[in-house]
């Protein structure tokens, strides 16, 4: 399967210079990151790079002649990188397809940049339409050209756009009341997203079961641990059994999915974020729940979402009891993390020193003990299962509305949501966060070498890059 993902942020720039209001052909080309796996190969927007209007030779509405000379310093990045050129011009008159006019001007120019490059990688051309909508082919070495399957938007509002015919295994009649919910665009799109879910305890379980019974076609669960007596009160499906056994978490989801019958298809991995083939499966998910409680958890998925363009939804818990069978504060929070926007740390819902502590604790806990100054790291929360569902239903929710816009209030203006049980009461923070110089750096990079630039994967590393 080929795909293009492109974050909010970029989408939004190229639609603006695409479409100026003129009603004329424009364009502007996009480098790209490269993610590999399988027989998946995934083209990752990192910059836009707009062709200005007044260069352009000649702008009609069915035309447009550009200096290709113009790129040459992107081409010379990309050279240098291993990066894809994807060249995005308009159709203002909506026709659906690449014209005999476009395919002369590929072909020129895709000759030329794989000469130039000689890398035996795709490149790629894209037509974007007055919607919104986006469409696009690949130029391989030999000038073969195959069709891009899914065009994914990893904005506000989600969009997938598919162009390859693809079967639910769904279960029909177990879907009819969503169906009458959302309607079948939104009941497809449904079925045909595969979801990841790390952490598959605490939030992790009621999130797998809500997006089970949603109609989620593939899921990915990520967990390295197994269910103790400690894990009954708040994992569905599990039995004292899988406690006296311990039964990897992954293992007893998986089954208990299946026993629910609806046909969702899950692919469980029993390791932590840091596995490399837990990173690869991930990349491949369109939209990633992270329900981990460490800061190291949260710093690699908000990684993990900036290289491979994939929305991230953080759930987290904060309940404070006194011992003694009271409850001091009883919090949660469900961020949502754009690429190419605000993250984790910015946001203050991460912080470096913590992530310092964690990394040396895991590695050398020995050096952690010596180090007195190190953040304290290590404390658990009690966990309510009432308290996790609810939260795990405000993100299960936030996901529902930016596939299937709902909210009397734009995706745009919702980042944050904050749950105070305490209160009684729940509000919304807007997208006034500023774009994290950290994170945006790593828009789009994908495959590298080690995986995330995680130096511990560079040692014995079985990359499938």
């Amino acid at each position: 399967m080929n795909r293009l993902k492109i974050s909010g942020t970029h989408y939004l720039e190229l639609k603006s210079h695409l479409f100026p209001g003129d009603g004329l052909e424009a364009v502007a080309v996009a480098i790209c990151g490269r993610s590999k796996f399988k027989n998946n190969h995934t083209l990752l927007v990192q910059e836009i790079i707009p062709v200005p209007y007044n260069i352009c030779f000649h702008r009609a509405p069915d035309l447009v002649h550009w200096p290709t000379e113009y790129i040459n310093d992107s081409i010379e990045k990309a050279s240098k990188k291993g990066l894809a050129l994807v060249k995005i011009h308009c159709h203002p008159g909506l026709y659906e397809r690449f014209s005999e006019t476009d395919d002369e001007s590929d072909d020129s120019l895709f000759r030329s940049i794989h000469a130039w490059l000689d890398d035996d990688q795709p490149h790629g051309s894209c037509i974007m339409l007055p919607d919104g909508r986006i469409f696009g082919r690949l130029f391989q070495s030999d000038m073969r050209i195959e069709n891009i399957d899914e065009i994914i938007v990893a904005g506000s509002d989600f969009k997938k756009w598919s162009y390859t015919a693809t079967e639910s295994l769904l279960n029909e009649d177990a879907q009819i009341r969503n169906l009458q919910a959302f309607g079948s665009l939104t009941k497809k799109l449904l079925n045909n997203l595969q979801v990841g879910v790390v952490g598959c305890s605490g939030t992790g379980s009621p999130v797998i079961e809500q997006l089970v019974r949603l109609g989620i076609g593939t899921l990915v669960i990520v967990d390295p641990d197994y269910i103790d007596l400690v894990n009954l009160n708040r994992i569905i499906g599990s039995t004292m059994r899988d406690a006296e056994c311990k039964v990897a978490k992954v293992r007893s989801i998986r089954e208990h999915i299946g026993r629910v019958g609806i046909g969702t298809k899950v692919i469980s991995i029993e390791e932590s974020i840091l596995g490399e083939n837990a990173i690869k499966q991930l990349a491949e998910c369109d939209i990633i729940f992270g329900c981990v409680d460490t800061t190291e958890g949260r710093y690699y998925l908000n990684k993990l979402s900036s290289y491979y363009l994939i929305p991230l939804f953080d759930l987290g818990v904060r309940f404070e009891a006194d011992g003694n069978g009271g409850i001091n504060s009883l919090n949660a929070t469900v961020h949502y993390v754009q690429p190419h926007r605000s993250s984790l740390l910015n946001r203050k819902a991460i912080n470096l020193e913590k992530l310092r502590s964690e990394g040396i604790k895991r590695l050398d806990k020995e050096e952690y003990e010596r180090n007195t100054y190190l953040a304290e790291v290590g404390e658990t929360n009690p966990a309510v299962i009432s308290v996790n569902m609810q939260v795990a239903s405000t993100a299960v929710n936030d996901f529902l509305a930016r596939v299937h816009p709902y909210r009397n209030i734009c995706n745009s203006e919702i980042e944050t949501i904050r749950v105070m049980i305490s209160d009684c009461s729940t509000f919304y923070e807007d997208g006034i966060v500023e774009q994290c110089p950290l994170f945006s750096k790593q828009t789009g990079r994908g495959d590298v070498f080690p995986l995330l630039d995680i130096i511990e994967l560079s040692q014995n590393a079985k990359t499938n890059i």
